[in-house]
């Protein structure tokens, strides 16, 4: 703890010498901002995640160019950096298991993930997986089968998926798809703009052995989908 403590006013100083004006420095250990910034009057408040305490020169000296105001987005360094360093962090011991829920009406995601973690993974892979969504949902035009929030390691896959119109292959699909965005983490190219989906994620993606049968499946049903009036 003291030894943070000197190295926030040690980085505080420094960003005050460059900056030329008062800042008003704030670490934190958030799971989603990683940087926030309010320009006043009189000084600069500044919330930064714990990383940058161990950032390099060159993305501190970027970053010093967006606190001065000298440049108006983040650069590529810096975001690439935060990028990279939220894929170090591990907060599942912040999840509460007890409200996982991974047994529906027609599919129980545990099992299908200690599946495929054995069948691809070699049982490597140590994910969490739960339900998410109401099990009614308005009509819509885009649907989220699932989503993968790495800080959590933790895998959501939507409700609608737990009933028999999904065959079981798609299904799971979805969730192979998802352990893939832990296998291949995303990046932030040079240009400043986040991938998702790297060609490393492409080629295993095909890799699932069902992968061409959930393809088709979806080409030919994706307007029923947007259709179903209820999830379950």
């Amino acid at each position: 703890m003291e030894k943070e403590k000197k190295q926030l006013f040690i980085l505080k100083e420094s960003l005050e010498d460059r900056i030329g004006k008062k800042l008003h420095l704030k670490i934190n250990d958030n799971r989603s901002t990683m940087l926030s910034v309010k320009w006043e009057a009189d000084c600069t408040r500044v919330s930064l995640h714990r990383m940058f305490l161990k950032a390099p020169l060159k993305v501190m000296q970027d970053l010093t160019g967006y606190l001065k105001q000298e440049k108006k987005n983040l650069t590529p360094d810096v975001k690439a950096y935060i990028e990279k360093s939220l894929q170090t962090f591990d907060y599942s011991h912040q999840l509460d298991l007890k409200k996982l829920q991974v047994k529906g009406k027609e599919y129980h995601l545990q099992s299908i993930y200690d599946q495929l973690n054995e069948e691809y993974f070699e049982k490597k892979l140590k994910l969490s997986i739960t339900w998410f969504g109401n099990k009614k949902r308005a009509n819509r035009s885009r649907i989220t089968f699932g989503l993968y929030y790495d800080p959590l390691k933790l895998i959501k896959i939507n409700r609608l998926l737990d009933q028999p119109y999904f065959p079981i292959y798609f299904v799971r699909y979805v969730v192979y798809h998802e352990m893939l965005h832990y296998v291949c983490p995303t990046y932030v190219d040079e240009r400043g703009v986040k991938q998702i989906h790297s060609k490393e994620f492409k080629t295993k993606e095909k890799e699932f052995k069902e992968f061409e049968q959930a393809q088709s499946w979806m080409r030919q049903n994706q307007n029923n989908i947007f259709s179903l009036s209820s999830a379950i």
